[in-house]
């Protein structure tokens, strides 16, 4: 294998300038949020005594948000999955989108709950009166061996009494977790036994799914590669940079283990990981070089340097498939599955739309369309 031509002397070496910022965003619990105002013609905001001061403040968690039938909805059975969602992604959500986000979060998590009401209610009054509190007893076993025990570890709380308080501030209580809970299991328990879960699936309807969705059959080129990276900026002139290069290209030519050059001298996004790079899809990198150079050259094959903008490169390809698509013997297993999930959305659709038509359901945001900033924030 050629060697790399290096100039005479000792390569500089590249400076380390790694860049890492953080930035605090606003608490992801905004206690009056502006789609929580409610109009004269819905109760307003309830309140608590507080036990000490005897003061009264709002009590955002007791907060109506929906009612399907005689069933209320409250806000603290929403808002905990919407923090949730929003603390888990506060990197990556500017703030100005925030509110944005978290209206949009906040209705479809108001939608599936009240999903999720629907069913509970259809089921009280289909199941016997005198057969519901054997039920209920159940589930109460079910929530205190098991889902409490979830419930702590997600609050992060060694004990009932911190749950508890924990619970408070966000303006619920531990009756009403257990309360939900139950609710949604019997539901989840109950549309089992409205929907067809094993029908059949048939060769022919089978194969013209296949034949309607070849789209998703196909699969593109695809490599796992490995790369030595230097920035032609952390050196006096490209012919540094590119003897610095192609003087570690060297080493891994006269043995040296390739990660183990990366690991100590390459500047590319993954050299901590030893210069590695997952699989990548033809067409999917920004640099034209790098991509031509990936599905080109042989597997195993050190690349020539390559020139990128600012940077140079030597890659070795690790693996490599060619694009193509999946013959319909093997996606058979996948299309079944596919099918049978399509025909359950559908049925619980169907099963949902009557439960709409027999119940009424009205909501605080009935006659209020998202924000412009919501709408965008869909696009």
């Amino acid at each position: 294998m050629p060697q790399y031509p290096e100039q005479a002397g000792p390569p500089a070496s590249p400076q380390s300038n790694p860049h890492y910022g953080t930035r605090a965003l606003p608490s992801p619990y905004n206690p009056h949020p502006p789609y929580a105002q409610q109009s004269s013609q819905y109760p307003a905001t309830p309140v608590r005594i507080l036990p000490k001061t005897g003061n009264i403040e709002p009590c955002e968690g007791a907060r109506i948000l929906a009612w399907v039938g005689s069933e209320t909805i409250l806000a603290c059975d929403v808002m905990p999955l919407v923090n949730q969602i929003l603390e888990q992604n506060k990197d990556r959500i500017p703030p100005e989108a925030l509110e944005a986000q978290r209206e949009i979060l906040l209705r479809r998590r108001l939608e599936s709950v009240i999903e999720n009401k629907l069913i509970y209610s259809d089921a009280k009054r289909a199941i016997p009166e005198d057969a519901f509190p054997n039920i209920e007893q159940q589930l109460t076993e079910q929530f205190e061996k098991v889902e409490l025990k979830e419930m702590m570890k997600r609050a992060k709380v060694d004990t009932l009494a911190e749950l508890r308080e924990k619970l408070g501030r966000l303006g619920t209580s531990l009756e009403r977790a257990k309360r939900s809970y139950m609710e949604r299991t019997l539901a989840q328990q109950w549309v089992r036994q409205q929907i067809k879960y094993n029908e059949d699936v048939t060769h022919q309807q089978m194969l013209d799914y296949y034949q309607e969705h070849l789209a998703e059959f196909e699969h593109p080129a695809k490599a796992r590669w490995e790369q030595l990276t230097v920035s032609v900026s952390e050196y006096r002139s490209k012919e540094d940079a590119r003897a610095a290069l192609a003087h570690w290209g060297n080493q891994v030519i006269d043995g040296a283990p390739f990660a183990g050059v990366a690991k100590s001298h390459s500047d590319g996004s993954t050299a901590s990981e030893g210069g590695i790079r997952d699989w990548t899809t033809k067409g999917s990198l920004v640099s034209d070089a790098l991509d031509q150079a990936i599905f080109t050259l042989p597997p195993g094959r050190l690349s020539p340097i390559i020139e990128d903008k600012q940077r140079l490169h030597i890659i070795r390809v690790i693996e490599r498939k060619d694009a193509g698509r999946t013959p319909f013997v093997a996606a058979q297993v996948d299309i079944k599955q596919k099918i049978r999930k399509q025909r359950l959305h559908e049925q619980q659709q169907e099963y949902l739309a009557r439960l709409k038509k027999q119940i009424p359901v009205r909501t605080v945001f009935d006659d209020q369309p998202l924000s412009d900033r919501s709408s965008r924030s869909r696009r």
